[in-house]
């Protein structure tokens, strides 16, 4: 009931049948970061996902892993593709792993109100839905960011790394990809952690980035290519 109370004041949906659906939603995709494997493979720029509906790309210097990934859940891990292939020598500049899940089909629930979800994320229930383990004790106070690509969040999550080797703040951007809710996660690596802002920066230019490789091809562009 907290939780319904909490979504009609968020988002001003009509019931709690409503919120309990958005929030399942949000959980449903933060619950699956993290439960691919460590990035090791060899790894791509672009993947298609999800049978082709959406795509993945990240930033310039990232590569997907594709053993990391699973495309057939809409799931993708990247990371500077000189850490995922002997023969690349290209690093981002901004050196982070970053992972993106698309949610199920009329699933977007950003686009709109982008207010109203940001100021749910800082409640309770919404750092519990951050939190890997759910239990929001784990999570600190969330600070987020809005904008025209869709939500910003940023926390530390003290129940332990999503992958080995990284830890510290997390990073985590929402948007609305072909009516998908979509989740980018940045991680900072042991070795050489991320500041505030140049978490914030990778993770706007991963946003932008994924939201221009899953643009809607013109009729000009299609007759191009």
């Amino acid at each position: 009931m907290r939780l319904c109370v909490l979504g009609l004041i968020a988002f001003g949906l009509s019931g709690c049948e409503d919120i309990e659906g958005i929030a399942g939603n949000v959980a449903g995709q933060l619950a699956r970061v993290g439960a691919a494997p460590d990035a090791t493979n060899e790894g791509i720029r672009t993947l298609s996902l999800l049978g082709g509906d959406v795509r993945a790309r990240g930033p310039e210097g990232y590569c997907v892993d594709q053993g990391a990934s699973n495309a057939r859940r809409g799931f993708a891990v990247l990371a500077g593709c000189a850490l995922l292939s002997e023969g690349a020598a290209v690093m981002p500049t901004l050196d982070g792993l970053i992972t993106i899940q698309f949610g199920d089909e009329d699933t977007a629930s950003v686009a709109g109100k982008e207010t109203a979800f940001a100021q749910f994320l800082e409640t309770e229930s919404g750092r519990a839905l951050l939190a890997s383990n759910g239990d929001l004790d784990n999570v600190s106070e969330v600070s987020t960011v809005t904008g025209d690509t869709g939500v910003m969040a940023r926390f530390e999550d003290t129940s332990g790394p999503v992958f080995a080797g990284t830890s510290g703040p997390q990073w985590r951007g929402f948007l609305d990809i072909n009516g998908r809710l979509t989740t980018i996660s940045v991680l900072s690596f042991d070795r050489e952690a991320l500041s505030r802002g140049e978490g914030e920066r990778l993770l706007t230019v991963a946003m932008d980035e994924l939201g221009e490789v899953n643009a809607p091809v013109t009729v000009a562009e299609a007759v191009t290519e």
